[in-house]
């Protein structure tokens, strides 16, 4: 009876490890998000703005008001997993505002950055070839795909799995960080206390550092 109660117990604490692990995670997306939307400063503008550029600007709002909301009513990794999409929406709008301002035409509707999602959505396919690793075609962004054009380092986004930073793109996404936290809660061999510490320790671990951000445009 004891050990059911305990294995209960243990899963419940690593179910909410992996919600608070995503949760970390999206929450710097919509943080992210939400600055890049103010940056563009366009409330003050907006009785003069192109009504295509209004439209989408407040669909961009909408979706990041949205996407605030359903984050902080989630309760399990799924809820935070359906956050994603409503924050890759409001990143479309975004660059679609961007792009009218500056004449160009509306972006496609692609996946995101390869290196870093909150770049916005992918503006082109461009040839790559990571370090030590053998040519390969990518989607990346307009500052990125300028980037690489020029030679340079694209800006890539670092998280932490398991004792390590690696690239976005090598990490799994929010899967990959909920999982390098279980994993570690596994290995740390100290029962329900043990698993609830570590967890929080990766939690702390998993967005903070060397993580840069670059806009998409």
């Amino acid at each position: 009876m004891f050990g059911g109660r305990r294995r209960r117990r243990e899963e419940e604490l690593a179910r909410l490890d992996r919600w608070r692990v995503a949760r970390r995670l999206v929450d710097e997306d919509v943080t992210v998000l939400g600055e890049q939307v103010a940056e563009l400063h366009l409330d003050i503008l907006a009785e003069d703005l192109d009504p295509v550029a209004h439209g989408h600007y407040r669909r961009a709002i909408e979706h990041y008001d949205q996407a605030r909301a359903l984050l902080a009513a989630s309760t399990t990794v799924e809820d935070v997993v359906a956050v994603e999409q409503v924050v890759a929406d409001a990143r479309y709008h975004r660059a679609a505002v961007v792009a009218v301002l500056a004449g160009d035409p509306l972006p496609e509707r692609r996946e995101p950055c390869f290196f870093d999602p909150r770049h916005g959505p992918a503006m082109q396919d461009v040839r790559w070839t990571p370090a030590g690793g053998v040519p390969r075609t990518i989607a990346a962004c307009a500052a990125d795909v300028r980037r690489l054009s020029a030679g340079e380092a694209p800006l890539e986004r670092l998280v932490r799995v398991g004792d390590r930073w690696v690239p976005w793109h090598l990490s799994g996404g929010v899967d990959g960080a909920i999982d390098a936290g279980a994993q570690l809660a596994r290995r740390s061999g100290h029962g329900v206390h043990g698993q609830q510490n570590l967890a929080q320790a990766y939690l702390h671990q998993t967005t903070g550092g060397a993580d840069g951000v670059g806009s998409g445009t």
